[in-house]
């Protein structure tokens, strides 16, 4: 639980994934929202590199970035103290995600203990994984249902049945030796608490969007995207595609530079771009679409393959691209791998969506990833 001493005090939140890296500073209260006073995301240049060299670039950029937060914080002038704890979000490819649901039917009502569910949670993980068994991030149960129903508050409720949907998640080791030095080196003495990027979405869209109960989860990083279908709190089906915002990007930059490509989309989103160089990207983006369809009709369809697809799904991408990738789901034929066979249903995962939990001090450029980071923290670790 979240030590009641960090109350209004400043505490580092990092969103990590595998083509940028997000800082903030963030400040907790029981009586509303998360605060984030600073915010920085640097991205990686967008060239291709190997999982190896990806992790050594992430690293130095987290440390450049965090170094670059702590400067800033040490400028202002009204004193906000330096971060007493940090907690780290590291989403693919660095952390890996996996629910299973396990039930038990009881021959008359039984009061639910403690025990119980963990009997049921331990069950539930023993089976088969790919996980790294060695290492292990988190593990314990995301939710629990009395009688078929969703129950928040199961403990010394009767019930006939029980189901628990447990989970856990590993995490790449190189990486979180590199973070946890980073951390070391410009914030010592200080634990850092980390947490999978998978989680921190689920944990979020459970509390706050808890009126979508089927969707697919379509999370695209710098240079891989993976796509997860929920169903109550449960992952059915996962997959992951090495193609992201980086690959993309030098897929429709044809001569020009990536970072150039990603200022031009950033300004067709908001349709301030009439230039040559605009229509000319806008005529690249056509033209990488029927390799684009086919890369993520193979992941949908491999994953229709097991259980037909939600129509609904949340796009979690960076801003630049967001816009179109919203329109390139909607628009493509994907109703073939839906339970519908209608199309997508896309709706893309903002800052707004989080109003309720994360506030932005002026001058704060809102950032979904660091939204969900500071959420989940606040969630998790405060709220409980």
């Amino acid at each position: 639980m979240f030590r009641s001493r960090s109350k209004g005090r400043p505490v580092l939140v990092a969103d990590i994934e595998d083509g940028s890296v997000g800082v903030s500073i963030v400040t907790f209260s029981q009586e509303g929202p998360a605060e984030v006073i600073l915010s920085e995301r640097k991205l990686l240049t967008f060239e291709a590199r190997s999982r190896e060299q990806a992790a050594v670039a992430i690293t130095q950029l987290l440390e450049e970035t965090t170094a670059m937060l702590l400067t800033a914080l040490a400028k202002r002038t009204d004193k906000v103290r330096t971060p007493e704890h940090i907690y780290a979000i590291l989403r693919a490819p660095w952390t890996r995600f996996r629910t299973v649901k396990t039930e038990e039917t009881f021959a008359e009502p039984k009061a639910i203990t403690k025990e119980i569910i963990a009997t049921l949670a331990r069950k539930a993980l023993t089976e088969g994984s790919e996980l790294d068994r060695n290492s292990i991030l988190e593990a314990g149960v995301m939710q629990v249902f009395l009688n078929g129903y969703p129950t928040a508050n199961p403990l010394g409720k009767r019930a006939n049945s029980i189901a628990v949907v447990a989970f856990e998640s590993d995490i790449d080791a190189t990486m979180k030796s590199n973070v946890i030095g980073v951390f070391g080196k410009l914030l010592p003495g200080r634990t850092t608490v980390m947490h999978s990027g998978t989680r921190a979405l689920l944990t979020v869209m459970h509390q706050r969007l808890s009126d979508i109960h089927r969707f697919m989860l379509l999370d695209i990083g710098g240079a891989t995207s993976s796509c997860s279908v929920v169903r109550r709190e449960a992952v059915t089906q996962h997959a992951v595609t090495p193609e992201g915002f980086a690959s993309i990007l030098r897929r429709v930059s044809a001569q020009g530079l990536p970072e150039e490509t990603a200022s031009l989309l950033r300004m067709l989103a908001t349709d301030s771009c009439s230039t040559t160089a605009c229509q000319d990207l806008k005529d690249s983006l056509a033209r990488a679409e029927p390799e684009l369809v086919r890369i993520f009709g193979e992941v949908l369809g491999s994953l229709a393959a097991r259980r037909p697809l939600p129509n609904a799904a949340m796009l979690f991408a960076p801003v630049e691209i967001s816009p179109w990738l919203q329109s390139f789901f909607s628009r493509i034929d994907f109703s073939q791998f839906t339970a519908t066979t209608q199309p997508l249903t896309i709706e893309t995962l903002t800052p707004e969506h989080l109003l309720d939990t994360v506030h932005w001090k002026p001058g704060v450029v809102p950032d979904t990833g660091i939204g969900i980071a500071s959420s989940c923290v606040n969630i998790l670790e405060y709220s409980a």
